[in-house]
């Protein structure tokens, strides 16, 4: 395996933004103040700024590539401060051994970034220089290191965040199958006996049942779905179960007069509390009843599911209503309610959601992603 640690494109696009201005800028300096009377001092001055920044360049390098990632990823403290020493002795070695002589070229009063002409006096002094290089050297190490942090944890962000998507989407998936696979089984025989007594009833329940799975295989791996699907997804759901049960359950369904198709929710809420509503709320030995409503008021949106209790021997509250109750919070935050009253014979769930559109929707969503 390399010891070279692999940035970030984001990364390598700064570095090589950076360094670009840098080693330019000395060039267009030359091209900018250029003299034929003193062409020999501006020339070799361009080529001794080039070679020292070469120097920091290496520095970088050896930095960025193997020591940076000796702090922030492998977090050995000790070994990144003695590789900077060892690196800072070799720079400052090799900066007072090529240390700039403008003492042979022609004396020059004007002055440039990079390619000031010695004092009179001759060279700087030496310690002045190597203080300079040092402070110099420190803070490109310390940048370097505010660079690689930053990008680091946007990555980690980016990673947290697809695996909270991840994690959601199997969420999703999970409650699309939590529809009990004895529902389809009993369904699909109820539709086989009505195939000689009622035909035509068979064959729309066939159809309807195509439909709903057809919802289940694809709508529901949608970040939202409009009101209008959900509804008739529902109304579909409610036509296989009232099949499966005959007499002996009555629902009855209120739904708003004008389901906008503006309007859109999180795919798969209402039908968990649905599920829940026909399995612990219909009893085979008497009738039962089951309300459900949506209502549009006040820019929300007010699903209520009531049924009454078959008091069977069932633990109220199973793994489809957890995950839904999951994936309201991973969705809405704080911006939706769930009241469940349980009561001694009847069992209500009122749950009041915003009436986004499509784009209120998608903001959250990127906002969610923002702050992960």
């Amino acid at each position: 395996m390399s010891i070279f640690h692999k940035q970030s494109k984001q990364e390598a696009i700064i570095y090589t933004i950076v360094w670009g201005v840098f080693f330019l800028a000395p060039l267009l300096e030359f091209i900018i103040n250029y003299d034929p009377e003193h062409p020999f001092w501006i020339k070799n001055g361009l080529l001794d700024t080039w070679t020292h920044m070469l120097f920091f360049l290496v520095v970088f390098l050896i930095h960025n590539h193997i020591l940076a990632p000796i702090l922030l990823r492998q977090k050995s403290v000790g070994k990144y401060i003695a590789g900077c020493v060892i690196v800072i002795a070799l720079f400052q070695t090799a900066q007072c051994i090529h240390k700039p002589d403008h003492g042979k070229s022609p004396a020059r009063h004007e002055t440039s970034v990079g390619l000031k002409p010695p004092p009179p006096e001759g060279r700087p002094p030496i310690h002045r220089h190597d203080i300079n290089m040092f402070l110099l050297v420190i803070m490109m190490i310390g940048a370097n290191l505010g660079v690689k942090n930053y990008c680091q944890n946007e990555e980690e962000k980016k990673r947290l965040a697809n695996l909270k998507e991840q994690s959601l989407k199997q969420e999703l998936s999970y409650l699309r199958y939590q529809i009990n696979p004895h529902f389809i089984m009993n369904t699909l025989n109820n539709i086989h006996a009505l195939v000689d007594i009622d035909p035509d009833q068979a064959k729309d329940s066939i159809v309807d049942m195509s439909r709903m799975m057809r919802y289940l295989l694809y709508e529901s791996d949608k970040h939202h779905v409009t009101l209008n699907n959900a509804i008739i997804f529902l109304k579909k759901y409610l036509n296989l179960m009232k099949l499966r049960y005959s007499d002996n359950v009555t629902v009855n369904l209120s739904l708003p007069d004008n389901a906008s198709e503006d309007i859109v929710l999180a795919p798969l809420v209402f039908i968990p509390f649905v599920e829940n509503a026909f399995k612990h709320g219909v009893a085979l030995d008497k009738p039962s009843a089951i309300d459900i409503s949506i209502e549009k008021k006040d820019g929300r949106l007010l699903f209520h599911c009531h049924n009454s209790k078959s008091h069977a021997k069932h633990e109220y509250g199973g793994v489809g209503l957890n995950n839904v109750t999951k994936r309201l919070e991973l969705i809405y935050g704080s911006d939706y309610s769930l009241d469940i009253d349980d009561a001694a014979d009847t069992y209500d769930v009122t749950l009041n959601l915003p009436a986004m559109t499509a784009d209120d929707f998608n903001k959250i969503d990127q906002r969610q992603s923002a702050e992960q």
